[in-house]
Parts: structure tokens; sequence; C-alpha cells
């Protein structure tokens, strides 16, 4: 097939991976100019659009459509850009793991001007170009809202991380009249003594009352939601994220919340705990790694008890410092959730290609610094940026510096947003797609570094 439409569109490279049959029609993707096309026939051929492949294809080829991961191991990957799918389904080939391509929040979403349909279909179509077979998940990454959740089951996601974060009371705030349902929760626990292995959890009337008051109202929400999903969809995966708030997830509030939900019969698949030490952004661990096992221990003890259910490890990008210690700790199930790691790697990619360009970014990330950083947990100084060192500085250096690491990270929607005067937008892309082989191979790279260390 190759030779024979090579022959007939010589202007158009072929690209093997892609080839299926179905029916008496061939199915295959050419790229012409930096475009791909899904082509489709024997001796004459059907030219479909990249942006109307999809519709297509996963109409086609049902394994093209996400799934849910069950109790797998499963490694979650952004893709800010809508083109790093090839180097996730290459880092994550053979590993074992089970891959959430389609992986976005509504955050993200907001300052790209994607929706959750564009995410599936960019990963439909390469996951067709580059020939996954191997089934994916779809992830509406810390829903906050019913209306998030709905378009992300109209868009065909099959796997729901719920943040209730806003709705998780600070400690300094205590109010016994905040707190819904308090009788009904000091019944349910408040004398309950748990031994779980050497050690023994209990609660009472006090600390029962203070895990009622930090989490009662997010509990609700949860359920909320759980009852929206379900009442909508019967195989789906239903995460609940506890992790976006300003104090470590202790053991006892872990045993108070997952009884919660099994009392109120949320069937949930993953848990994302809030752990000690900082998760920030594109940067590994800070804090002591050693602390940090032996309350992973604690937690994985819990969840061994209580289970079975998946611990999952939020702001996973780049956590290298963590990996082993948490693949020996947790052994299986567990999910590992990455966003913007692979948005960087497009960043670096133009800075190999088009350091002009590359400095020209850089700087209206430090004028746009103040709005990008909002809601996002970083600790980057950018004041010690060094503008001459942009300019000039190797790959290898300039991308190990956590300050920059994290200018980047956060200042996605500075290129990428749809604003008809963002001038950055079209030539980032152009550079992209013209160098896709680089990003993808550095995509790749930087990936496998994460799932070796996990595997």
């Amino acid at each position: 097939m190759n030779q024979f439409f090579s022959s007939r569109y010589p202007e158009f490279r072929f690209i093997s991976t892609s080839l299926r049959k179905c029916g008496d029609d061939y199915y295959f993707a050419a790229e012409r100019k930096g475009n791909f096309y899904l082509v489709i026939g024997e001796k004459s051929f059907r030219f479909i659009e990249e942006k109307d492949a999809p519709s297509v294809l996963k109409k086609t080829f049902p394994f093209l459509n996400p799934v849910s991961a069950g109790s797998k191991n499963s490694f979650g990957f952004g893709d800010r850009t809508g083109l790093a799918t090839p180097g996730h389904i290459r880092a994550v080939k053979g590993s074992g793991f089970f891959p959430v391509f389609a992986q976005q929040s509504a955050r993200e979403l907001e300052r790209t001007g994607r929706s959750f349909s564009d995410v599936i279909n960019d990963v439909i179509l390469w996951s067709f170009i580059d020939g996954w077979s191997e089934g994916f998940g779809a992830d509406a990454d810390h829903a906050k809202t019913i209306d998030v959740i709905q378009k992300a089951i109209s868009a065909g996601y099959t796997y729901f991380t719920i943040d209730p974060s806003d709705k998780i009371k600070k400690p300094e705030n205590f109010s016994v009249q905040d707190i819904r349902n308090l009788e009904l929760y000091l019944k349910n626990y408040s004398g309950k003594n748990l031994n779980i292995e050497d050690s023994s959890f209990v609660f009472n009337d006090d600390n029962t009352t203070v895990l009622s008051f930090l989490y009662g109202d997010a509990l609700d929400f949860i359920e909320e939601c759980y009852r929206f999903i379900s009442e909508r969809m019967t195989d789906f995966d239903f995460e609940v994220s506890v992790d976006e708030t300003g104090i470590p997830t202790s053991p006892l509030a872990h045993i108070f919340i997952v009884m919660e939900l099994q009392r109120r019969k949320i069937n949930f698949n993953s848990i994302a705990l809030r752990f000690p030490g900082r998760f920030e952004k594109g940067i590994d661990y800070i804090g002591d790694i050693n602390v940090f096992s032996k309350e992973l221990e604690v937690h994985n003890r819990i969840r061994n008890y209580l289970g079975p259910y998946k611990i999952s490890l939020h702001s996973g990008s780049d956590k290298f410092s963590v990996y082993s210690p948490f693949k020996k700790i947790v052994g299986e199930m567990f999910h590992i959730k990455t966003s913007g790691t692979s948005w960087i790697q497009a960043m670096k990619t133009i800075a190999a290609i088009d350091r002009e360009f590359f400095v020209e970014c850089i700087d209206e990330f430090i004028r746009q610094f103040e709005k990008n950083s909002v809601s996002y947990e970083i600790s980057a100084d950018i004041s010690r940026i060094n503008m001459n060192e942009i300019k000039t500085g190797s790959i290898d250096e300039l991308f190990s510096d956590r300050n920059l690491r994290q200018l980047i990270h956060i200042s996605y929607g500075t290129v990428l947003g749809c604003d008809t005067k963002n001038k950055l937008r079209n030539n980032f892309y152009d550079i992209i797609r013209k160098n896709l082989d680089m990003y993808v191979q550095f995509v790749e790279e930087h990936l496998k570094k994460h799932i070796k260390l996990l595997s």
C-alpha cells in the first residue's frame, strides 16, 4: 500500500504505523507540509482533514474510544499542546501502565481555548497515527462543578477527578455551628477504634467534630458529583482529590474520608491525599523524603485495610526523588498524574530550534507572571532568571533551572491561548509542527524517566 499510494501521491508522506483495514478499505494517515490527513480506500482514496478525522476514526475503530482504567496501575499524561500523545505512547509502551492520554482540567481548557472534545479528538487522531490499540482513559481533571462534569460526560470522558478543595474548610476557621449533620457523624464515628497492624486510630467527640467541620461539605459535594455521573454512566473511574489543601491529610482524616465514602455507597477507584512536603509544579519534591516515606507507609496500611482502592499521586511531574520509595511502599494499585511537564518539553523544543522566539516568550512570561501564577503552588523567584543566560545558555542547563521551569510551567496560556491578539500561538505551532519529531523525542525521553522509576 505504501508504494502504491506514494507513487500516486508523491507529495504526501505515508505513515506506516497507522495502516489498518476495515471492510474493503484501508485506513492510514499521510502528512503533507506539516498537515495530517486520514486517507481511506484501496485503489482510489478519500482524504479527510485532521480536524474531521477523529469523528470517523472513533466510529470505525471502537478501541480508539476511551475506556476506564479500573484497578490497573495507571499514568495520567496531560497534553496542553494537542501534539504530545505520540511521545506519551512511546514512553508508556511495554511498561504495563494503563495510560490516561486525554487528561485536562477546566482551568487548563480555559487558558488554552480548548474543549474536552478537542482533547479527546487529538488523542484519537494520534493514537491512530502512532498505531496504539491498547486502550486509554480520559480524565476530566480537578472537576469543581457539575457543569464541568456534564461537559466531560458529553465528550465521552471515562475518568472523573473530583476536586472539592474549595469546600474543604481551614482549621483556623473552626466553628461547630457550620457543621451539618454533626450528630450523625458523632454517632457513626465517635468511639470507633481501628487497629491497623501496629497502629491504633481512635475517634472521639473532639476529633470527629473537627474532621466533620473540615471535610463535611466536601464529602457532600463528592456525593453529589458521584450521583450525577452514576445516573448517566455505568463504567467510569471516580477519583477523590483532597490534595489541593494547605494541610497534609492525616491518617485519621484518610480513614474518616474513606469510611464516609463507603457509608454513602460511593464507588470510588482512587484517592489523592495531601502528603507532607511540597509537590510544586514542574520541579522535584521539596521536603524530607524520609518523613514522606514514613507517612506514606501509614497511609498504605490504611488503604490495604479499608480498600481496595488506588493511592493517587498528584503533581507527579518531575518528582523523581519520590518515585522509587512510592513504588516500593505502595506496590500496586496506584495512579500517577502529570500535566505540564510535556508542555515544558515543547518550550525546550522551541529553545533548541528558535532561540530568538524562545527569548520573546520568556520575556512575555515574566511580564504575565502574576496573572499566570494565580492558583498554582510554586516558589519560583523570577528575579533570579538571567536573560543573558536565556539567550546563550545550553539547553540542558536552562531546563534544569527550577525558577525557569516553574515560570514556563504556569505560562502555557500566554502562548496557547486562542485570544485573537495572541501573536505567539501561530509561531509556536508552526515551529513545533515542523519539528514534531524532536518534540516527540523530548517528550518520550522525559516521560520514560518517570515511568522507569515507577515500574
